[in-house]
């Protein structure tokens, strides 16, 4: 290649809204023109290939490396990651540069992932001088250096090895037959090599040899080592890339069944002068791996650099759509899973793949990258379905999950709409099957013995903003180094700053948590809430304190809690710090997780100056509005329940919406004993409102709290 307890402050896009009913507006009905499809049945006994998984590369030496957030958002599995499980290094031809590579190897394989290797070209030494043509390359291995030049692939290996980083695989050359930048090799000396000097090239290492990697999946060189059987034993895992590769092109029976595993090492499609947010251009990087996973029978897909504006992340590192069709099979198709038989093509431009895991789950990847909607049966082939979740990615939509689908009468088969250009994950778990999606690494820590360590001084780590906020470096006010995080443009309480808990983090099980916050403008003092949000084992969104405390204005405070146990039920958990009342900016340094018991390292709690004039009359306050909000959904009917706390003395209860900048009020006539509301069935996913429950108490309605207390929500 080319160089407060349950209390409901907002709800964001991972969890369901609503938008309420009234006179005065139209409320949109959820529907899609759709056509029926034949019937895809999924046959689970009828076995292929064993999947390795997908990922991409990391390539410091051309555009720098990832940061750690980046990598985290590549290599994690949980709430807005990738879920990728490879990652592609480069053997610089430079062994003083080679420590380039091991950062952020080093943390995708604590994250679970298969690291693996390919040269461009021989040292210095080494090479001759070629015409820069795709006929001779840049250059070409001197005749009298293949041992040396084995003992060099060797040394990386060995070297990663000495630095933590066991690689899975290393290749002998990149792009042999495409090299006009790099080194080119005959087919015949490829083969030649890897008879000759394979076993050196790995030797005394963990690691396997992979084949040379050719551009474009051409068959020249992989016959070559077919018909050598020492070449052949030497090989490991083949790897090949797929640029201009046609799904013809693509069927190669002989290596299929040749018994060692097929890899997609490299491609970007369908261009690299579009952006990866293009849609529906994006539905293509589906299609391709399905293609490569069905007529190629390949065990991996790997895409070429990781974090570029045509890739799965985007320079800012966001998952691009490119990005979330790739997830819409790493996320849920994981290393060990089996490709089983799938009615593959339904309909024209509709592509359909399965996969089983060791779980009694079968996983249905159903691509429509045709401008027409279809209502598609499925059929697990006589086995007896329990639960079925979907995920699905369209110009609306990214990775948008909706638990269990309706199952036919007697459990068999189920209906899914699939909309135009749009990419569905089905999980089905069968009778007997774990309900469990999305398998995790085990537990890593660094070498701190942390699960995570954010300390701003290079990035913001995997934080982002909580409401509509900004966040920066400060390039000030630090508890600790040079940098902390400070959020700012912060318009209510509730906003600041979330963090997405690594996939290290297990559900049921107890962590020490620590942050230090501090803010410098605002009243003398302010408290500061550490909380926790997640779904629970009914698809509610739950909200949990952490750690709270009061501090003056200027001074740091260390809100800590050294045995805080994560709820058995949580999915998709997210840390994040809002404060009581004021609106103003704060900053955040020293982000810490450990294990539980663990006394994390921090500001403490300083001292609050006391007030020497106190209220020689203080009056109890009387709430006014319902503090406490919950959000509950019903993803299959797309609707939404509110329930709040009542308040004492009310005599009615109202709903209003912000639209167009403005408030409406959709109603004012529910009763004070009546603490609920649900709203109609069958609202319109993906947009998003502001909701607003209020009280009249007294003959006043309290609107000034309501708003402030307003629930931010998302339809699914």
């Amino acid at each position: 290649m080319r160089f407060n307890k349950g209390v409901k402050r907002t709800a964001s896009a991972m969890f369901a809204g609503a938008l309420l009913l009234s006179q005065a507006m139209y409320l949109p009905q959820f529907s899609i023109e759709a056509d029926a499809a034949g019937l895809v049945t999924v046959n689970p006994n009828k076995t292929y290939q064993t999947i390795d998984g997908f990922g991409g590369m990391n390539l410091p030496e051309w555009i720098g490396d990832l940061t750690s957030s980046q990598v985290q958002k590549a290599f994690g599995n949980g709430k807005d990651e990738l879920g990728f499980t490879i990652m592609r290094v480069f053997v610089n031809d430079d062994s003083s540069q080679w420590n380039k590579a091991v950062p952020s190897a080093k943390r995708a394989q604590q994250l679970g992932a298969k690291v693996f290797a390919t040269p461009w070209n021989p040292p210095a030494s080494m090479r001759t001088n070629g015409q820069k043509n795709i006929y001779t390359g840049t250059y070409q291995l001197r005749s009298d250096k293949w041992s040396d030049y084995a003992n060099h692939l060797n040394g990386f290996v060995k070297y990663m090895e000495s630095q933590g980083v066991n690689l899975y695989s290393i290749s002998i050359q990149n792009e042999p037959d495409y090299a006009a930048e790099w080194t080119y090799w005959s087919t015949s000396d490829l083969t030649k090599f890897a008879a000759q000097y394979g076993k050196q090239v790995v030797a005394g290492t963990k690691a396997k040899l992979m084949s040379p990697e050719s551009f474009q999946y051409r068959k020249d060189i992989y016959n070559s080592i077919l018909g050598n059987q020492q070449a052949f034993n030497n090989i490991g895992v083949f790897g090949t890339h797929f640029y201009g590769t046609q799904p013809g092109q693509m069927d190669f029976s002989a290596l299929e069944n040749c018994g060692k595993p097929i890899w997609m090492t490299e491609v970007y499609v369908p261009n690299s002068n579009h952006d990866a947010d293009l849609w529906p251009e994006a539905v293509d990087v589906a299609v391709n791996i399905h293609d490569g996973m069905t007529i190629g029978n390949m065990s991996a897909y790997v895409w070429w650099y990781i974090r570029r504006s045509y890739g799965p992340m985007k320079e800012n590192g966001q998952i691009s759509k490119r990005g979330y069709c790739m997830a819409q099979y790493s996320k849920f198709v994981r290393p060990g899973d089996v490709r089983v038989e799938i009615t593959d093509k339904p309909a024209t431009n509709v592509y359909m793949s399965a996969y089983k895991n060791n779980k009694g789950q079968v996983t249905i990847v159903a691509v429509n990258n045709s401008d027409t909607g279809y209502s598609q049966q499925f059929s697990l082939g006589g086995k007896t379905i329990k639960d079925v979740d979907r995920w699905r990615t369209s110009s609306n939509e990214n990775l948008v999950e909706t638990d269990n689908l309706k199952l036919d009468s007697g459990n068999g088969s189920f209906w899914a709409q699939l909309p135009a250009r749009s990419v569905s994950t089905f999980v089905c778990t069968l009778d007997g099957g774990s309900t469990t999606v999305d398998p995790q690494p085990q537990n890593e820590l660094d070498s701190d013995g942390y699960y995570f360590h954010d300390t701003f001084e290079d990035d913001l780590g995997g934080w982002q903003k909580h409401g509509d906020t900004t966040l920066l470096k400060s390039g000030r006010t630090p508890y600790q180094g040079k940098e902390a995080m400070v959020v700012t443009e912060r318009t209510k309480s509730w906003m600041g700053a979330e963090r997405t808990l690594p996939s290290s983090i297990v559900p049921g099980k107890t962590y020490s948590f620590s942050a230090n916050v501090c803010e410098m403008d605002g009243a003398e003092t302010d408290t500061y809430y550490f909380k926790l949000t997640y779904k629970d084992s009914s698809g509610n969104q739950r909200y949990t304190t952490i750690a709270e405390g009061t501090a003056p204005n200027g001074k740091y405070i260390q809100l800590a809690n050294e045995n805080f146990t994560i709820p058995s039920d949580a999915a998709d958990m997210v840390i994040y710090v809002e404060t009581k009342d004021s609106t103003t900016n704060y900053y955040i340094d020293e982000a810490i997780c450990a294990p539980a018991g663990k006394k994390l390292p921090g500001a403490g709690i300083p001292e609050i100056p006391q007030n020497t004039d106190p209220d020689p009359d203080p009056q109890p306050s009387q709430l006014t509005y319902p503090a406490n909000i919950w959000v509950e959904c019903n993803a299959a009917y797309h609707q939404i329940r509110f329930s709040w706390d009542a308040v004492p003395n009310a005599q009615n209860y109202g709903i209003a919406v912000l639209l167009a900048g403005k408030w409406r009020i959709q109603t004012q006539t529910i009763s004070a004993s009546t603490t609920s509301f649900t709203t109609p069935k069958n609202l319109t996913p993906g947009k998003t409102y502001k909701v607003a429950i209020a009280a009249k108490v007294n003959g006043s309605w309290d609107v000034a709290n309501a708003i402030k207390n307003a629930v931010t929500v998302t339809v699914i």
